[in-house]
């Protein structure tokens, strides 16, 4: 898993410049590994010269990833960071490192020294060096290069790679998902800008405002009908037009920012919204725009605080029967039949996002669009069961289950019973 998120990109870069950081303020080569102690990344700068001469011996790296896993363990127990001398006898501390809350891997410092060589790390050295086949005085000559640190400063570089791996767990995913998204807005507005112009050579201002005027309206209609999919797409056209008048420049984008911003404020009123949740709203986003300190964060922030808004007035918009969940409640009683019948399909008649569309019933229905599909579907099994002689399988094909086994399985985790007995219950009490 460790390795997956780290071979993700824009991740492992990000990983590796805090390794990197954390070697050069503190002269210490720094890794992370995972829970086999095996090393996923490094610092640049890498192993000292004793430590690649071990490794290069046989059972090297595995001797230093049983220490490293070892130690691991021990920062999990005592949550704080664990201290220890390797095999080799240097000295190294290690950070349990977590993603999502989740022990995944270790964040690991050291490989120093905290007193000169002496006799007994002469004969030590020696023994290592013929169980690996090695040159004794070459390895014991490289020892001389291990740094030597004070206790005081290893403890300091121990809390250090503590609070690393402490923000890395609280925000580092948040930063990361930042940073993604930052960069496919800003591709996705300089490509778009290139299209615009190919198509547009005559581009002119007043057609600029006439255009941002009507997409703006397009969008609350589209948002008012619960298409939320097209009014996204609006969004996008309208994020467009905004960037190609200012010409790029940041403060121009800026300006125009704060003009959307109050246009999504005076809609979302319309539509319902409650006021005190618009201007609270208004006032976060406005601190974020005005830190914006390049084109693309502030294209970001446009896109972000548009599906915001859009968001916030779909939720809000229950128009009767005509609303969000009634259409989908609406939708589920007359297709319960069809074997197809899923989020995805649901939410494509429904023009909305499949993701948006489950997380918003969800929160307003208490459980699941499957969860609900399946209650309906059992209670007219349950209903066929009591009026009518048909056997099982029938029952099942015409609720909408594909087969009869996770028909029987879903009827009984809903009512405690199996079809059969549940007929045979429905009969005797008649």
């Amino acid at each position: 898993m460790l390795k997956q998120n780290l071979d993700a990109g824009m991740e492992k870069k990000l990983y590796q410049r805090v390794l990197n950081s954390f070697t050069n303020a503190t002269g210490i080569f720094s890794a992370i590994t995972d829970l086999e102690g095996n090393c996923i990344l490094s610092s640049e700068q890498g192993d000292g010269e004793f430590c690649r001469l071990l490794k290069a011996g046989p059972g090297g790296p595995a001797r230093c990833n049983k220490c490293y896993a070892q130690g691991g363990e021990q920062a999990l127990k005592w949550k704080e960071p664990y201290i220890f001398k390797c095999y080799a006898g240097l000295i190294s501390w290690v950070c349990p490192f977590f993603i999502g809350g989740k022990h995944i891997g270790n964040f690991i410092c050291g490989q120093v020294r905290m007193w000169g060589p002496t006799e007994l790390d002469a004969k030590w050295i020696k023994k290592l060096a013929e169980e690996n086949g090695q040159d004794p005085d070459l390895l014991l000559q490289s020892l001389n290069s291990v740094k030597l640190v004070s206790a005081m400063n290893i403890q300091a570089a121990a809390d250090l790679a503590l609070i690393v791996t402490g923000y890395i767990a609280l925000s580092g995913t948040e930063i990361f998902d930042f940073h993604l998204k930052l960069r496919k807005a800003g591709f996705w507005i300089w490509a778009e800008n290139k299209k615009q112009k190919d198509l547009d050579s005559e581009f002119t201002a007043d057609a600029a405002e006439r255009d941002m005027s009507d997409l703006g309206s397009r969008i609350f209609a589209e948002t008012r009908k619960a298409n939320i999919e097209q009014a996204k797409k609006l969004l996008e056209q309208l994020v467009l037009q905004i960037f190609i008048q200012s010409k790029g420049q940041l403060e121009v984008i800026k300006g125009r920012s704060l003009e959307f911003l109050s246009l999504l404020t005076r809609m979302s009123t319309e539509c319902g919204v409650k006021f005190g949740e618009v201007i609270y709203l208004s006032d976060l986003k406005l601190k974020e725009i005005d830190d914006a300190d390049t084109v693309e964060k502030a294209i970001l922030w446009l896109l972000s605080v548009g599906n915001a808004f859009i968001d916030l007035i779909a939720e809000k918009n229950t128009d009767g029967e005509k609303g969000i969940i009634g259409k989908v409640t609406e939708y589920i009683k007359k297709n319960y039949s069809s074997p197809g019948l899923s989020v995805k399909v649901i939410a494509a008649a429904c023009h909305m996002n499949p993701a948006y569309l489950g997380q918003l019933f969800k929160k307003k229905m208490g459980c699941s669009l499957t969860e609900y599909i399946h209650d309906i579907r059992i209670e007219q099994a349950k209903r066929l069961l009591k009026e009518t002689d048909q056997i099982t399988e029938s029952i099942a094909k015409q609720t909408g289950f594909k087969d009869r086994s996770y028909f029987c399985k879903i009827f009984k985790r809903k009512t405690g019973l199996n079809p059969g007995d549940y007929k045979k219950n429905n009969i005797l009490s008649l």
